[in-house]
């Protein structure tokens, strides 16, 4: 018998689809052929899922502060604005 390697294994899984490998583990667990490795590439295909949601919900975080942020700096330079016209105005008025 010919053990195959883990890239052999998991091309192989990949191949098949993970519903299908799960499907099959759960209907025959014990006649899996390399029973270590397909868990270890569930478990792999598991974090890397994990990874993406918490990547995936950070950003949409980020992005949903955004527009606070935009209207913090927009509320600043609209005070910023009417503080300079207000300059301007008492200084012309100081001029006549």
């Amino acid at each position: 018998m010919v053990r195959k390697t883990r890239e052999q294994v998991w091309r192989e899984l990949q191949e098949m689809g993970e519903d299908e490998v799960r499907r099959r583990l759960e209907a025959k667990p014990g006649e899996v052929e390399e029973p270590g490795l397909v868990h270890e590439w569930l478990a792999q295909r598991d974090r890397v899922a994990t990874a993406l949601a918490t990547t995936s919900n950070e950003l949409s975080a980020r992005q949903a502060g955004r527009p606070i942020r935009v209207g913090r700096v927009l509320g600043s330079a609209a005070l910023l604005g009417v503080a300079a016209v207000a300059l301007g105005f008492l200084l012309a008025r100081r001029k006549r």
